[in-house]
């Protein structure tokens, strides 16, 4: 084609007119899109529905909820926040939702203390929550603080150098106690001197480092003998420390550490005191875990032959774990030294039915190890879930309780070998060779031409 002074013009004119028409069409687009609305489904979790967690709070629920919205009409966020709370209504008809104006009325802005647009106000049984950005995890969440009425405490000792729930430090377990708090539970920590409260939710211990007064050790028999719950962290030097209490619950410590033999081909970290856990058995407390837990140092646990407790086993290690006696940086078997081959276990549920003659269950965890809930590692595989879990099940007894659960199948991708292979090869080598022949024939066409 002959370029001249017409053409110019008539390419000109044709390129404003695609400009101008499709500038029509996306707006066309956004004004079709505010005026109607169309959805898919493609999860497999059904993310236009409640996930199994919230229905079964909504059941447990047995009173009407408020819901208040703080929303202007005209803001994309009212039909947002209407839509919500419409799935929760589905299961719970006693449901009310009511959307207000911030600006019409400044009277309940004040009164609920609402600071922006989108708040959501949640109030069971004369109790409130106030969410700030509504999502379905944050309102179960809320939910379940609510139903939660007994604030029965989580209490656990301070004043002998024990890991504090509610401490920063890496080896606190600060970020597992926050957690707790987001679950409903209150804490409360016992000074040496101090009383236990009335029936508590359950009593944690996790690694004095000086020991206890008499009071104390006397105070945790007594909580043991009269049925309350138990969550025993085991630290370093508790099998002399608190040797008492493992008198009193029948078990004995086995000998050593646990060691990971593949601790550098699975975590990249030459540390055989890390311990990788993934296959764990039938038990309530390890229902929907899925993932591997990572323990520090664990001790092995074993029953005694002759005892008044039901004993399930928690947390098993493989058989390429040991317990290793002597040198933990170049650890060998040596059953000879004293080594215990695995399977070994570094956790144990115990349970017995009518201590304290009230026809109730008492519960015992006993965990072979306390960093894995602590600020350093409780972002590690699923040691936060497990730690949840372990205290739902002491506390409540149903660990389905918790609002957490395992992630949604379809946002996890999971690969083979293989397939890691082409998809490294495609996006790596492939394709920038097809962008690569591409450049080159588009030059050595222009060339010729």
């Amino acid at each position: 084609m002959q370029i001249n002074q017409r053409t110019r013009w008539l390419m000109r004119l044709q390129a404003a007119l695609f400009a101008v028409a499709f500038l029509a069409l996306l707006g066309l687009l956004a004004w079709a899109s505010l005026r109607y609305e169309a959805s898919t489904q493609v999860s497999t979790l059904r993310s236009a529905e409640l996930s199994e967690h919230s229905v079964r709070l909504l059941q447990r629920l047995d009173g009407p909820v408020e819901m208040l919205g703080f929303v202007q009409p005209d803001d994309m966020l009212a039909d947002h926040m209407a839509s919500l709370v419409a799935r929760y209504q589905t299961h719970k008809p006693d449901l009310r939702y009511r959307q207000v104006n911030p600006d019409a009325r400044p009277d309940l802005v004040r009164d609920f203390q609402i600071e922006g647009s989108g708040e959501l106000i949640v109030e069971y049984k004369g109790r409130q929550e106030r969410i700030r950005v509504p999502s379905e995890p944050r309102i179960s969440a809320a939910l379940q603080r609510l139903h939660r009425t007994e604030q029965r405490p989580i209490v656990y000792l301070r004043g002998h150098g024990e890991r504090n729930l509610e401490g920063n430090a890496n080896h606190d377990l600060g970020g597992f106690g926050d957690y707790l708090k987001q679950q409903g539970f209150n804490l409360t920590a016992l000074a040496p001197g101090d009383t236990m409260p009335e029936e508590p939710a359950l009593l944690l211990l996790s690694g004095p480092r000086s020991d206890w007064l008499p009071q104390t050790e006397a105070m945790v028999r007594e909580h043991v003998e009269q049925g309350g719950h138990l969550l025993w962290l085991v630290d370093a030097e508790d099998e002399t420390r608190l040797a008492f209490l493992a008198e009193k619950l029948d078990l004995d410590f086995v000998p050593g550490i646990v060691v990971e033999p593949r601790a550098e081909e699975l975590l990249g970290v030459d540390n055989p005191r890390l311990l990788v856990l993934g296959d764990y058995p039938s038990h309530p407390v390890l229902e929907g875990l899925d993932g591997v837990s990572l323990f520090l140092s664990a001790r092995g646990l074993e029953p005694r032959m002759e005892q008044d407790w039901q004993v399930s086993p928690l947390l098993l290690t493989a058989d390429r774990h040991w317990s290793e006696t002597s040198d933990l940086d170049a650890p060998v078997l040596d059953e000879e030294a004293g080594d215990r081959p695995g399977p070994l276990a570094v956790g144990l549920g115990l349970s017995r039915d009518d201590v304290a003659g009230d026809g109730r269950e008492q519960r015992i965890a006993v965990i072979g190890d306390a960093d894995f809930l602590s600020n350093a590692y409780l972002g590690n595989g699923v040691n936060l879930q497990l730690g949840l879990n372990l205290v739902e099940w002491l506390a409540l007894g149903d660990p389905s309780d918790a609002m957490h659960g395992p992630a949604a199948r379809d946002q996890r991708l999971q690969y083979s070998d293989r397939g890691l292979l082409i998809l490294g090869g495609g996006v790596l080598l492939a394709a920038p060779a097809v962008c690569l022949l591409m450049a080159l024939a588009l030059w050595w066409r222009r060339r010729r031409a």
